[in-house]
């Protein structure tokens, strides 16, 4: 994976439409995908030590944007190339205040939603203080419609959509609403410092910092 240069974000801006069909997870020419663009977003505010939580297929955040000797990739799901599996994602496998980072790449609609509090609680938890929780989502139509179409321009290409592999369960939803995200992101010691927009403004990245119990 190339770095994404100033050519390739003007780009990437004008032909945002022509990407948001055919270029979902793999760029070509000079444009860059739009999982590609997410993680290249999220990486610009990423500090220390990363936690990557929903990591997906060959773990590519961590592998081409932070580095294995910087960062750690977790998934629920046996994809391939995902090298540690948690089943139990309320008990995560690491000391308390163990993360610079914690991030969180278009999965937020994923977590079920009866268990969103304990789960964001338990991120929460593994964040050293002063560290950052970032977490990207789009909006919400879009979003329902760049899922729907990714099932069928992968079958139309041959592959199988990531999530229709591992399959959808009841609590989950194509996109967390926005007053959900602002709720978990300002809890458990938790506050949104930064909110961006990207993709034409149709998606978002939040940036929450953890403040230590002494400064709330």
């Amino acid at each position: 994976m190339k770095p994404i240069k100033k050519l390739n974000i003007i780009l990437d801006i004008i032909f945002f439409p022509l990407r948001a069909f055919f270029m979902l997870e793999k760029g070509f020419f000079y444009l860059s995908s739009l999982r590609d663009e997410r993680m290249y977003v999220v990486k610009r505010f990423c500090k220390g030590r990363v936690l990557d939580i929903g990591c997906g297929p060959h773990n590519l955040f961590i592998k081409n944007f932070i580095g294995e000797e910087n960062g750690i990739g977790i998934d629920v799901y046996p994809y391939p190339g995902v090298d540690n599996v948690v089943a139990d994602i309320l008990n995560l496998p690491f000391n308390d205040e163990t993360f610079d980072t914690v991030t969180l790449i278009a999965v937020g609609g994923h977590i079920p939603k009866e268990v969103r509090k304990k789960e964001f609680a338990e991120i929460a938890r593994v964040i050293k203080n002063e560290g950052l929780l970032i977490f990207t989502e789009g909006e919400p139509i879009t979003q329902y419609i760049v899922h729907k179409w990714s099932i069928i321009f992968n079958f139309l290409i041959g592959q199988k959509d990531i999530d229709e592999e591992r399959g959808m369960e009841e609590e989950e939803e194509y996109c967390m609403p926005s007053k959900d995200i602002h709720y978990y992101l300002n809890s458990f010691g938790l506050n949104i410092i930064k909110v961006n927009k990207f993709m034409w403004g149709l998606n978002n990245v939040y940036i929450s910092k953890k403040i230590s119990d002494e400064k709330n």
